[in-house]
């Protein structure tokens, strides 16, 4: 076991083990930040923690929004900090690993207590605890993920094996990000009554299950991944590195510059639909609960890793027939495309209802909403409701090639950063990624406050919040039986609904307008900046390549022969320190 947390490869030919545990261990990780990233405010708004006043409901949500834009102060610090710690510090079981490890033992311990740990009172000891919390899972997330993505580039500068393993950790990011997103989207609502649990209890268990698998997969690669062996003169750069290191090798390295502005913006855009300004539409247009609006966001996360899968297992392949470039142009133009459909198809542009509808009375029981699973399924495939999939299902698989596309073109940048100016420092150059993440996912917090300000329709999930809260001190108070619990469910039911109906159609299609608007602008502009201003093509990359082999050979060369200079120099002291003597000897015997 020690040799193997110690061991290296050499060369470009990433080891089979390294090659399937490393990606595929990241599937549970994934997960994890999608738990924290996009259903923490989720939890927040909709589970009863928060206060049921609503005057107070919506100060608490607007410090809680505030805070998490305040963490991007944090996040401006803690992501360099921790690339520039990686860089400089190596431990001898490696350079990346033991920074990966250390951060899941944190992020399992905080995230287990953020979503179990509800304090009393009117709201305002969660906001307190939560805000804690999510600063810590910040320090302890950043420490593993700026750990995890540095070690993508260094494992090898091969443009097909780079591609092949590049794809592989995408498939395993949208896996947990799909799985996450779905269970999260259907078991609090579905569950929210099953045995006098309440919603909030659902997550409880879903952090632990999740911080638990979490931390098994980082240990997997702890203790059977290997890392590449580094190049000596880049581990003697890596040791000089500072602070500013992740601003001078942005700002000198323009290439390297246009991969973190487009990794940003891609994040912005994939962000919206696949989290909570996403989520709460579906509430809005089709109903709160599992087997409506819950359910129809399930299935569109469905569609969500159906297209980055596909689009990430077939990146390989048409990479070696067409250009990044060409790549990029065909999915941007059919992505655009997409997401015009999906505006004038999957919001109420033309009437009352989208055209993507199919009326839910037939299926709705006595709770006002459809309460089958049967039913949710025959309803959410029934009339047009399949262009809620095909829209979707067609702009996914366009962002998974445009997400291997930066990928890829961020890897090389890093390699030619090395290749220019002599020096590689990937753990400061990808912490960028997560500052891109955190960057990206605090605007949307931001502009998700904004749209429901503009739209009108904060008093509606401050309804929702209220009734569920209601509910959870009926049904976990100890002996409540089971009629006054069924009772509070019909109650909450009731006022969710009523909720509902105030939502008018103006709000629904201002939402759309801005959502979607924020989809297109950031991916036209992603697309300008890749395509008028990066300019590492294939060629350039396989140059790259070849000039970083033969210098890596080099700089060996000449430190086995410094090594072996160091190891003769004692012998040679010592036999000049015989030799003087015998020098003087014979001065004198010669005198």
């Amino acid at each position: 076991m020690r040799n193997k947390v110690n061991s290296t490869f050499e060369g470009n030919k990433v080891p089979r083990l390294t090659k399937f545990l490393y990606p595929f261990s990241g599937i549970f990780r994934d997960a994890c930040y999608a738990l924290v990233g996009s259903f923490l405010l989720t939890y927040a708004m909709t589970t009863g923690v928060l206060s049921s006043d609503p005057d107070t409901y919506t100060a608490q949500y607007g410090v809680i929004t505030i805070a998490m834009m305040i963490a991007l102060v944090w996040d401006g610090i803690n992501d360099p900090i921790m690339g520039f710690i990686i860089e400089k510090c190596h431990f001898k079981t490696g350079k990346f690993k033991p920074w990966i490890l250390i951060g899941a033992i944190g992020n399992a311990i905080v995230v287990t207590l953020m979503f179990c740990l509800r304090p009393g009172g009117d709201g305002w000891g969660f906001v307190g605890t939560m805000i804690a919390f999510y600063f810590l899972w910040d320090l302890f997330f950043t420490m593993n993920d700026v750990g995890y993505w540095s070690m993508l580039p260094s494992l090898t500068s091969d443009e097909h094996e780079r591609a092949s393993l590049t794809s592989r950790v995408t498939i395993a990011a949208s896996i947990g990000g799909f799985l996450m997103t779905g269970i999260c989207f259907l078991l609090p609502s579905m569950f929210a009554g099953e045995g006098g649990k309440g919603a909030g209890e659902v997550y409880a268990i879903i952090s632990i299950v999740c911080s638990i698998l979490f931390l098994l997969g980082q240990a997997a690669i702890y203790f059977f991944c290997q890392e590449r062996k580094r190049d000596i003169k880049q581990e003697e750069i890596s040791e000089q590195s500072h602070f500013l290191d992740l601003f001078k090798i942005v700002g000198k390295n323009k290439q390297l510059r246009l991969a973190v502005i487009s990794m940003f913006l891609f994040y912005l855009a994939s962000g919206v639909l696949t989290g909570g300004i996403g989520l709460y539409y579906f509430y809005l247009n089709l109903g709160y609960g599992s087997w409506q609006g819950g359910l129809c966001a399930t299935l569109i996360s469905v569609m969500y890793v159906a297209g980055n899968v596909g689009a990430q297992a077939l990146y390989p392949t048409l990479a070696k027939k067409f250009s990044k470039q060409k790549l990029l142009t065909v999915m941007s133009i059919i992505g655009f495309l997409a997401y015009a459909g999906f505006f004038l198809f999957c919001f109420p542009v033309f009437g009352e209802h989208p055209l993507a509808y199919n009326d839910p009375t037939p299926y709705i029981g006595a709770t006002h909403f459809i309460d089958d699973m049967g039913k949710g399924l025959a309803w959410s495939f029934g009339g047009t409701m399949i262009l809620y999939y095909l829209f979707p299902l067609i702009f996914f698989f366009t962002e998974g090639f445009i997400y291997m596309i930066i990928l890829v073109m961020f890897q090389n940048a890093i390699d030619y950063g090395e290749y220019e100016y002599g020096e590689r420092k990937e753990s400061v150059a990808f912490a960028w990624r997560p500052l891109d993440v955190k960057l990206s996912s605090a605007l949307l917090r931001a502009f998700q406050y904004m749209i429901f300000a503009i739209a009108g329709v904060s008093g509606y999930f401050s309804a929702v919040s209220s009734a569920e809260g209601t509910y959870n001190s009926i049904a976990n108070t100890p002996g409540t039986s089971q009629s006054v619990i069924s009772e509070a469910a019909a109650d909450r039911n009731t006022a969710i609904y009523n909720a509902g109906v105030g939502v008018e159609r103006w709000q629904l299609v201002v939402y759309g307008i801005i959502a979607v608007g924020i989809v297109v602008a950031s991916m036209l502009a992603l697309y300008l900046i890749l395509h008028l201003g990066y300019k590492i093509d294939e060629e350039k990359e396989k140059e790259i390549a070849l000039v970083l082999e033969q210098r890596h050979k080099e700089n060996e060369k000449k430190a086995a022969i410094a090594d072996a200079l160091q190891e003769k120099q004692p012998v040679v002291e010592a036999a000049m320190k015989e030799e003087i003597p015998e020098q003087k000897q014979r001065q004198k015997e010669s005198n």
